[in-house]
């Protein structure tokens, strides 16, 4: 269920604007959704989110009153789920009451204070899942992605699979939302992107554009072109609707360095941390799609047969685990334009019904 579900729009004369859909979220309060009330609270906690900025001047689509009825609607979607959590505001006005008493400091920040509300959902919809996308094991809960540099991580709640980059945070991304049985589309990457710092009231057409811009930033040339061409090819069909392109994903996250690793008795156990893009699409398939150079398969110019053979065994792996694998040689990166072509009709292919 999107956040959308409970906002309308209203006509009136010359102009139209939009508000909270009331009776949409006295339903919901009254009565289980019918998409599942997980889907519901994880979009009243987006919505509160999305609502309640930083800036107090911002008036935001709600208003002191329309809070409250969120807040309402959130508590009693979640104790028709068994979940206990307290909202420690009761309106806008006690948001920013609760933001004065803590000094603005970062326990505050409403993905924070929101998390345990999150990690209790998610740890329902383990129980009972019903068609979402799973990790390697396990309901998929963190995705760290766009990383220059690699992020040190410890974790903040082992039990509730909460993450925290202490290290290099700013050379990567870290997309903490569940992902459903419609996948991670651009739509969905597009309102995470919202709340980021700075993104918040900057128009939808710049905010995407520098979306795009830090999503390169982690890519070398012939992998931005094939960013660039999907963006694109997007761009020119239901760009919201269509799965998102999450470059320098990790799979696995060893806190050693690989020559770090290879040093120990124990070797390497590890192999490929990172994939080089990610599309989580529709029906929980994930296709990972890899551009590889010559040091995937040779050494100073040799052929390294155990370079080969580490990399197929490892596709092997996780193809297993579920992940469609799909590698570009990088002679076909030569000509920009031969390259182009070539991506549209892999694109054509590869999401056409």
């Amino acid at each position: 269920m999107p956040q959308e579900h409970f906002v309308e729009t209203v006509q009136r004369d010359q102009y139209t604007y939009t508000r909270l859909n009331r009776a949409a979220l006295d339903e919901l309060r009254s009565n289980p959704s019918g998409g599942g009330d997980e889907d519901a609270a994880h979009a009243l906690i987006d919505l509160l989110i999305d609502d309640l900025p930083q800036d107090p001047q911002h008036e935001g689509l709600m208003d002191n009153s329309d809070t409250g009825a969120v807040i309402r609607c959130l508590k009693a979607v979640l104790r028709r789920l068994s979940i206990e959590f307290d909202v420690p505001f009761h309106d806008k006005q006690g948001y920013y009451s609760f933001r004065m008493e803590h000094n603005n400091s970062v326990t505050t920040d409403l993905t924070r204070v929101f998390a345990p509300a999150r990690a209790a959902l998610e740890r329902r919809e383990q129980t009972t899942f019903s068609g979402g996308l799973r990790g390697l094991r396990g309901d998929l809960r963190n995705l760290i992605f766009a990383a220059a540099q690699k992020p040190e991580i410890v974790w903040r709640d082992v039990a509730g699979g909460v993450i925290e980059i202490t290290r290099n945070k700013d050379h990567c991304l870290l997309y903490d939302r569940p992902v459903g049985a419609a996948g991670l589309t651009w739509g969905e990457l597009g309102k995470w992107w919202r709340l980021q710092d700075g993104m918040y009231g900057v128009p939808q057409e710049v905010r995407l554009q520098s979306l795009l811009t830090r999503l390169r930033t982690s890519l070398n040339t012939p992998e931005q072109l094939l960013l660039d061409t999907y963006w694109d090819y997007s761009v020119q069909r239901n760009f919201g609707g269509l799965p998102a392109l999450l470059p320098q994903v990790y799979l696995h996250y060893d806190p050693l360095a690989q020559h770090q690793r290879n040093q120990r008795a124990e070797g390497k156990v590890l192999a490929r941390q990172r994939m080089d893009f990610l599309m989580l699409a529709s029906g929980g398939r994930r296709y990972v799609l890899e551009l590889d150079g010559k040091e995937h398969y040779s050494r100073d110019g040799k052929a390294a047969p155990d370079l080969y053979a580490d990399m197929v065994q490892e596709d092997r792996r996780i193809r297993l685990q579920g992940y469609e694998v799909y590698r570009f040689g990088g002679a076909e990166f030569v000509d920009s334009q031969v390259a182009k072509t070539m991506l549209w009709g892999f694109f054509d292919q590869l999401l056409t019904p």
